[in-house]
């Protein structure tokens, strides 16, 4: 056996020493290489392939935008709203065929008016759309889209004495393939009602608010929904348009501002629910002389009322209850120790400021009907 000397076995395993290619390469030419002549870049700058850019860019027909950009950019899409634009474009798609039907169907019936500068807004807009869903939450679980918002396209037709003529217009439309759509079944407050199987009870889903079920304020209607091929559709009936005019200004003067009193859970107190009730009282004896003198305008032909106003009672006891309404809310302000005040005085609070917006706007409608005499 041949014995291997200690300098060879200490040198085992190591890789022989080399020089790097960058000095071979100057070392050959040193050694007879041709060497080619570089050219210098004045003031000492570096080759192009070494520059390192300060900021970092992607390539665009338009004009680069930094990564910092395009972070900021994509956080402000909404995707939230993606489905309520969807629906709002695919309602706009449906709403052109709808309303060449509705106006085929009201030529078909003697009785029936069907105007395309009503019908303008026939869509749900986005706005809508998405304030619906965020009021309805819970009940978007249990019934779906379709059953919570059920009149992204909707349309009107001049109607007298439609909660007896309407079945005339639904057996037309039925005849081009739409059908009545079903609805939940619920009870006074909104609440599903079960049938015998706790399975949720279906019913045609039209709502005829005549007399006796007539809305507070005095208005009448019928409403209800089509179903065509998964869609719904929304027709209301209404005798003409002069009802259909003062449906749109008490609708903006008073119904939205009553509105405001529930958002701004202004009514969650007992206390204060009882003075809003007050005051609905006064502004809803107005409003039903103004539908019922709209009305009969429609269906008789018949000259517009001379006078339709408050009366000065009804201002006097107006005043009374937008007072009382403060005076609660200061109470509970007083109540509050100092400590725990959000703001310093009372007319600085929310609460106050809400209560006056509101007074404020109706009280222009008492200003538009105040007494003559």
């Amino acid at each position: 056996m041949m014995k291997l000397s200690q300098k060879v076995l200490n040198g085992l395993g190591k890789v022989p020493p080399t020089k790097p290619k960058l000095q071979n390469v100057v070392e050959g030419a040193v050694n007879g290489v041709t060497r080619k002549s570089r050219k210098k870049f004045g003031g000492g700058a570096a080759s192009q392939f070494e520059r390192v850019p300060k900021k970092d860019t992607f390539v665009s027909s338009e004009a680069p935008l930094q990564i910092s950009e395009r972070k900021n950019t994509r956080k402000k899409t909404d995707t939230r709203n993606r489905l309520g634009d969807f629906l709002v474009s695919k309602n706009k798609q449906l709403a052109t065929q709808y309303m060449n039907d509705l106006e085929e169907v009201a030529q078909s019936i003697p009785e029936a008016f069907f105007h395309r500068e009503i019908n303008k807004s026939s869509t749900k807009e986005l706005k809508s759309i998405l304030d619906k869903l965020a009021r309805r939450t819970e009940q978007y679980s249990e019934r779906g889209y379709s059953g919570v918002i059920r009149d992204g396209v909707r349309g009107t037709i001049f109607l007298p004495d439609a909660d007896k003529n309407y079945v005339k217009v639904v057996e037309a439309m039925q005849k081009k393939g739409y059908k009545v759509a079903k609805t939940f079944a619920e009870d006074k407050n909104g609440n599903i009602i079960l049938d015998k199987n706790g399975i949720p009870k279906m019913v045609d889903d039209i709502d005829v608010r005549f007399g006796d079920n007539a809305v507070p304020s005095g208005y009448e209607d019928v409403q209800m929904r089509f179903e065509k091929n998964g869609n719904l559709y929304e027709l209301l009936f209404l005798p003409g348009p002069n009802y259909a005019a003062i449906k749109n200004k008490e609708h903006e003067l008073v119904f939205e501002n009553f509105r405001m009193y529930d958002t701004a859970k202004i009514t969650n107190d007992d206390g204060a629910k009882q003075i809003v009730k007050g005051i609905k009282k006064i502004f809803h004896g107005l409003t039903k002389r103004l539908y019922a003198d709209a009305k009969a305008r429609d269906k008789f032909g018949t000259a517009k009322a001379s006078q339709i106003t408050f009366s000065k009672e009804d201002i006097e006891s107006a005043d009374n209850l937008f007072k009382s309404l403060k005076t609660l809310y200061l109470g509970k302000f007083n109540a509050t120790p100092p400590s725990k005040r959000s703001r310093p005085t009372f007319k600085q609070t929310e609460s106050y400021k809400k209560l006056d917006a509101i007074e404020q706007n109706l009280r222009q409608v008492m200003e538009l009907y105040k007494p003559t005499d």
